[in-house]
């Protein structure tokens, strides 16, 4: 399967670098896709589409979702809740193809702190997210359904300048015996990625591409770059053991 992770950054309806995104979208012919920060009246029309819900404690005309999962195949299995105490508006999963993918936006360092509700320390959000978000990956663990978790991690792996008890805090978040395919990667300007994708021992990944923050005609698509991996299942999962952070 060919998945795709980005954050559009917002795009607008009317915007050129949403044309832009689009072209590169349907050039990849992709099977899934998990958009974050995107307007939901921007996506696809085709396919099958399952979303976070609207409220992720910042004003919102009804457009906006913080991560949306897209599938060409329908969905079963769909959870936008994860767990009582993840942040709200942040999460969405659902099982297509045999594989439970779950689509992620985690709060960044000032979520709600000097905006939104005023009512947060640095990286609170943050890291109750990862507390909740262990919890849902130690129950969906023990399902036979492989599972691939994408978005917005907000965090760079391995640590870069964020606080160490957070950064350990996202991996104890990850079971043992996933594997973060994207860690130590880098972009075009040598920036280490904060979208990822980390996937169960029942699954081999292979990242393909890195999409770029600009096209190239100097348009600049989103303050995110995009990820595209193939992704199948892995007939030995027996072999593949080890945390691999």
């Amino acid at each position: 399967m060919k998945c795709l992770t980005w954050n559009l950054e917002w795009a607008s309806p009317t915007s050129k670098r949403l044309g832009i995104i689009r072209e590169r979208i349907i050039k990849e012919d992709l099977d899934v896709a998990c958009y974050t920060e995107v307007i939901r009246s921007t996506l696809p029309e085709d396919g099958f589409i399952i979303e976070a819900s609207p409220d992720y404690g910042y004003r919102n005309t009804g457009e906006k979702r913080k991560v949306v999962l897209w599938s060409k195949y329908p969905w079963t299995e769909i959870d936008d809740v994860g767990d009582p105490t993840l942040p709200s508006g942040r999460y969405i999963s659902g099982v297509t193809r045999g594989i439970r993918f779950i689509g992620v936006c985690i709060p960044w360092r000032d979520a709600h702190v000097r905006t939104g509700r005023k009512d947060r320390k640095p990286w609170e959000d943050h890291l109750s997210y990862c507390r909740g978000l262990g919890a849902v990956l130690e129950r969906f663990s023990h399902s036979s359904i492989p599972i691939c978790m994408l978005g917005d991690y907000n965090q760079r792996i391995p640590r870069g300048s964020q606080p160490e008890h957070v950064f350990e805090a996202l991996l104890a978040s990850i079971p043992k015996h996933f594997r973060v395919a994207t860690q130590g990667m880098k972009d075009a300007d040598g920036k280490s990625l904060i979208d990822h994708f980390a996937v169960s021992s029942d699954l081999n990944i292979e990242v393909k591409d890195i999409v770029a923050r600009f096209s190239h005609d100097g348009t600049k698509l989103s303050d995110h770059v995009g990820v595209l991996v193939n992704l199948t299942k892995n007939k030995a999962s027996n072999t593949l053991a080890g945390n691999t952070h």
